[in-house]
């Protein structure tokens, strides 16, 4: 069954072009006088519109094989398409926001390894400043010698108290295991 559907629609018509002239003369401070130029009006072409029948596909098994077919591979393909540019989307999202979180630890590594530089940096200026202080005779100290050394005698072992186990008579003995190496 076919809808037909007619409409017509009256061109528009417009007024042949029109000229305006503006007789003002602009007289500059050097003497000159300008006259401006003539503005045409564009003239603008009628549209036609053309009547157009709309008709309805017949029912679906009315189609033949390959053209049902045809439609329903392209119903599934624009499904397949919706989810591979969804899946697409979302694995730039992925990307973009991984290359950000890695870009910004490794702004945050630069830093600590700056940091790590600096301190030891000022760790081995302080070992000079102290050797410095160390060799000056103000300081009160004597270079190592063995006539100088003392030798101190260990002190005699004791012996480890023995431990008193208090376990209740009716009591299983428990193993313990390790809980790690």
């Amino acid at each position: 069954m076919a809808v037909g559907l007619k409409s017509r629609i009256p061109p528009r018509r417009l007024p042949p072009s029109q000229t305006s002239q503006t007789s003002q003369t602009a007289i500059y401070p050097s003497g000159t006088k300008v006259t401006p130029i003539t503005k045409l009006q564009p003239t603008v072409a009628p549209r036609r519109v053309q009547s157009t029948n709309v008709k309805r596909l017949p029912n679906n098994r009315q189609l033949p094989l390959w053209l049902r077919s045809l439609i329903g591979a392209q119903r599934s393909l624009s499904i397949l398409t919706g989810t591979l540019s969804i899946a697409v989307l979302s694995v730039y999202g992925q990307t973009v926001y991984s290359q950000q979180l890695w870009s910004q630890e490794y702004r945050n590594l630069e830093n600590l390894q700056r940091n790590e530089r600096q301190l030891t940096a000022a760790s081995e200026v302080l070992k000079n400043q102290i050797a410095q202080q160390a060799e000056t005779t103000r300081a009160g100290l004597v270079p190592s010698n063995p006539a100088n050394t003392i030798f101190l005698q260990p002190a005699p072992q004791r012996p480890a108290p023995a431990p008193t186990p208090i376990a209740p008579a009716d009591a299983k003995p428990t193993t313990f295991s390790p809980l790690g190496y």
